[in-house]
């Protein structure tokens, strides 16, 4: 990850090599994610280039990258693993 803001809403560029993945976690506000490059996928689909992608509060997920992926991502607050 390159974070491009730290502070509260926080921002990143997430580089996932190919079969990266991110255990099962829960999102404790709004997480909005623009997919760059590369697919990446979780419970409920698959997501490419341009797709932009929003978990809501609450929202719980793993997430995995067959292929790879750049995406940009913002969160108002951490996950939690659960």
């Amino acid at each position: 990850m390159c974070w491009l803001c730290k502070s509260d809403p926080q921002l990143t560029l997430l580089r996932d090599e190919p079969g990266a993945s991110v255990p099962r976690h829960r999102h404790r506000d709004l997480e909005i994610i623009r997919m760059l490059d590369g697919e990446q996928s979780d419970e409920r689909g698959s997501y490419s280039t341009d797709d932009i992608v929003m978990n809501a509060e609450g929202a719980e997920h793993s997430v995995h990258s067959r292929t790879g992926c750049v995406a940009l991502l913002m969160w108002e607050r951490a996950v939690e693993f659960v």
